[in-house]
């Protein structure tokens, strides 16, 4: 059986602390803020360009499901104007990183 080498362990280690620093200060507002630090799920996801298309669609089509099922009250309307922003950020962000991942690979 081989052991683990230390760069593994330190590496393990290294995100055990980040996972406790996260779940002591996720309920902080400022930790995060302004320190360049973030949480590994939100750093990965960039990574991954069409996550963020998808989502941004997937929200949309929410959305349009609202409307539909309301049949297109303004109350309804009106609340869905944030997430309908948001899943554009989605869509307009990943594309943006997909071109640019297009970009450097050329």
């Amino acid at each position: 059986m081989k052991k683990d080498s230390p760069e593994e362990k330190n590496e393990f280690e290294k995100d055990m602390e980040d996972l406790q620093d996260w779940l002591d200060n996720q309920y902080n507002p400022g930790h995060y803020i302004g320190t360049g630090r973030v949480i590994k799920p939100a750093g990965r996801l960039t990574k991954y360009p069409l996550l963020l298309i998808i989502f941004g669609l997937l929200y949309i089509a929410y959305a349009i499901m609202v409307l539909i099922s309301s049949k297109f009250a303004w109350s309804s309307l009106i609340s869905l104007i944030i997430p309908v922003l948001i899943s554009i950020g989605f869509i307009i962000g990943g594309i943006q990183r997909y071109s640019r991942m297009r970009n450097r690979k050329k």
